[in-house]
């Protein structure tokens, strides 16, 4: 049966069970997986994966049940029904409307059909050994190539539907280097794309010894205050954590985000533009609807410092009688939530290079362990993979030294970005550099 079969079968069963307003969820995927564990290929899987979300109001009750066969759809709508029937009113309790949607190009490769375990097995053995043979003393902590087929499709008694078939490919590669009695920084690279044709785990394998091999013979630091430039990846753990909670409605309406009534304010820096485009051709987080089966709009959240747009889903926006951005979020196993899509904060006019010269004395953070706390923008961590600055050059790699302040602070004190920017996960993010960081030496 197709998956749009499935979702009519579930909304016909629910109303007949009661239900006045339901959303069928239904998702399938074939799975391809391959694990390395210590310096080996340890695990090669292949499987099929279904699962439904039944969403049912019944009285402004909601009544939310989740299956991963699709023989207890009935069984599935019958308690998404009964908790609906004993769940308090919400006057918010309502599907979306319909909206036109256009197919967003790039995001299934039909040679994806026949991508196999065995040539799944090919490109992890192929990660693992391009990163030994770079250089011995390389150790491969953990690793994965996965590939992935998955169908969706929803339908709710409103008058969505929408069905989409994506593929995709990821990979990763985790580890160190060790010389004696030096231990390089724990280095992590990660990969995806939708086609075949793109995937290139030499590249992943290549970047990821070059950093660890790089980080031997790391140093306690000094302790300054001073200037920061956080990689792409440290921007995802820093800067793009903190933006996407306070713009989330959710966090904005329970009084928990610092950006609550600040639309239109500035609070960041001029150069800080960041925008949620789940529309882009071939995009790791586009797709043509979201969870509720409505189209990603494009969002500017950021324009040069200005905090510009909010997201929402249909419950958050019907509280303050907006329409939802497209940015409902989830699987099969919950209600909707809030996410983005392809994340991306925008490239400045100088290279790299150019923001490490123009460094007196700074850090360069490489990977970043901790989160700030999204309530107030307090974090501390440690500083991985970092190199001490000194005269516009990487002087030497790190290793015992910490980063602290206020993230919302130190998003009014960016003082340049990067031209150049990487993938990291869904997200494209640029080398950030920041103003009057303290930095501490263990």
């Amino acid at each position: 049966m197709e998956l749009l079969e499935i979702c009519d079968t579930g909304l016909k069963e629910a109303k007949k069970l009661g239900a006045e307003e339901t959303e069928i969820y239904a998702v399938s995927s074939k799975h391809l997986e391959v694990n390395i564990e210590k310096n080996d290929i340890q695990l090669a899987r292949s499987q099929i994966e279904d699962g439904v979300g039944i969403r049912v109001f019944k009285d402004k009750g909601l009544g939310f049940a989740s299956i991963s066969d699709f023989g207890a759809l009935k069984q599935g709508c019958q308690r998404a029904v009964e908790l609906a029937r004993q769940s308090p009113k919400d006057p918010y309790n309502k599907l979306p409307e319909p909206v036109e949607i256009k197919k967003v190009p790039n995001l299934y490769d039909p040679k994806s059909e026949n991508f196999s375990t065995k040539l799944a097995l090919e490109q992890t053995i192929s990660m693992l050994e391009t990163a030994r043979s770079y250089d011995s003393r390389i150790t491969v902590d953990r690793g994965m190539f996965q590939a992935e087929i998955t169908q969706e499709a929803i339908i709710n008694s409103s008058g969505v539907q929408v069905e989409e078939t994506s593929s995709f490919f990821v990979y990763y590669i985790m580890g160190m280097a060790v010389d004696g009695k030096q231990v390089s920084s724990f280095a992590y690279e990660f990969d995806g794309v939708r086609f075949v044709d793109e995937i290139d785990v030499k590249k992943c394998a290549n970047d990821f010894a070059r950093k660890v091999i790089d980080s031997l013979g790391a140093t306690k630091g000094e302790s300054f205050k001073g200037q920061v430039i956080l990689s792409p990846e440290s921007v995802g753990s820093l800067v793009a954590s903190a933006i996407l909670f306070s713009v989330n409605a959710n966090n904005l309406q329970k009084g928990m985000s610092r950006w609550k009534g600040k639309l239109g304010s500035q609070v960041a820096s001029t150069s800080l533009t960041v925008e949620d485009n789940g529309l882009i051709p071939g995009g790791l987080g586009s797709s043509a609807f979201d969870r509720e089966g409505i189209p990603p709009s494009p969002l500017t959240i950021i324009e040069q410092g200005k905090l510009n747009a909010y997201m929402y889903n249909t419950y958050t926006a019907l509280k303050e009688k907006r329409s939802s951005t497209g940015h409902a979020a989830g699987g099969t196993s919950s209600v909707p939530g809030i996410g983005p899509t392809n994340f991306t904060i925008k490239g400045g006019e100088t290279p790299k290079d150019e923001l490490i010269k123009g460094v007196k004395q700074g850090v360069l953070v490489n990977r970043f362990a901790g989160f700030p706390n999204p309530l107030t923008g307090e974090f501390s961590g440690a500083v991985k993979g970092g190199w001490l600055m000194k005269n516009g050059k990487l002087a030497v790699p790190l290793c015992e030294t910490l980063i602290q302040g206020n993230i919302y602070d130190l998003f009014t004190k960016i003082s340049a970005i990067s031209k150049e920017r990487r993938k990291v996960m869904s997200s494209l993010l640029p080398w950030i550099l920041i103003d009057d960081v303290s930095v501490t030496a263990g």
